[in-house]
């Protein structure tokens, strides 16, 4: 159920339906290489989202573009907003959704880099003592990897797509930035924003100016961006077709939708809320 298709009318059923909960898809406008579209971070998980929302009822709220791209203004078409005026958005988003009637939000991730972001703004709730539970789940936490690809079984993968599969897990390749899974990812959901032809346009090997910082483990926001200048990161892209692009889909989608039930079925979390509440 999309928040923004629903009438007037129509909120009271969604809410039972969905026993609370509300979906917010969030990412960032960034470059992905001259293949991926700069909403790439945003357009596959509201897609999954919808999807996922299909089959285990949840009201899925428009997606959020302005995540974490500070420092990362060289690139057209990036949306760089000020730390400050993302949280008061999330904060202000969580407040009328609850207001709405929903007492469960999930924060669904599409671009890694929001993770700090959303940590930093979860544990600020507290502070708040916010009447309502935010989740973070990221796409992230379960790559849709050929791997796993593979040992799904998906039946309408050929033969060459298995092999094009192997081959990725055979090199112990890593899921990259506006790779393999990404490109996979968009494909399957909005193909007509992908160029296949450009994916080896730009390279993405890692220049090491950093590895230093991270061999004595120190955390510096300039490491990735100085070690992958062009905003890519060196994968095998050989290979990629719609039922491959289909299987990452539906994978991602079966992750959300079991997300999606276990928070509408628990009560663990609204209970310990109560309950630390009343100690405040």
């Amino acid at each position: 159920m999309l928040w923004e298709n629903l009438r007037e009318e129509e909120f009271k059923e969604a809410r039972e339906r969905s026993k609370g909960l509300c979906i917010v898809p969030v990412g960032c406008l960034e470059k992905h290489g001259q293949h991926l579209p700069v909403g790439t971070d945003v357009i596959h998980v509201t897609e999954i989202a919808r999807l996922a929302a299909e089959v285990e009822p949840a009201v899925v709220f428009p997606s959020m573009y302005f995540g974490e791209k500070t420092g990362a203004g060289e690139f057209d078409g990036t949306v760089i907003f000020s730390p400050q005026l993302r949280l008061q958005i999330l904060k202000e988003t969580c407040s009328e959704i609850y207001r709405n009637g929903f007492n469960k939000i999930l924060l669904y991730d599409g671009h890694g880099g929001n993770s700090a972001m959303l940590d930093y703004f979860t544990r600020g709730l507290l502070y708040e003592k916010t009447p309502y539970n935010v989740y973070v789940y990221s796409i992230g936490s379960d790559f849709a990897t050929p791997k796993r690809i593979l040992n799904e079984g998906y039946k309408y993968l050929t033969t060459e797509d298995r092999k094009v599969l192997s081959d990725y897990v055979e090199k112990k390749i890593t899921p990259g930035h506006a790779g393999f899974i990404e490109t996979g990812w968009v494909y399957g959901v909005r193909p007509e924003a992908v160029r296949l032809d450009k994916m080896t346009q730009e390279l993405g090997e890692s220049s090491h100016r950093f590895d230093e910082f991270s061999e004595h483990k120190i955390k510096t926001p300039f490491s990735w961006m100085a070690n992958y200048p062009n905003s890519v990161e060196s994968e095998l892209h050989d290979g990629m077709n719609e039922r491959i692009a289909r299987a990452m889909v539906e994978y991602s989608t079966k992750k959300l939708r079991e997300v999606i039930a276990f928070l509408k079925s628990e009560n663990i979390s609204g209970e310990y809320l109560k309950e630390w509440l009343e100690k405040q």
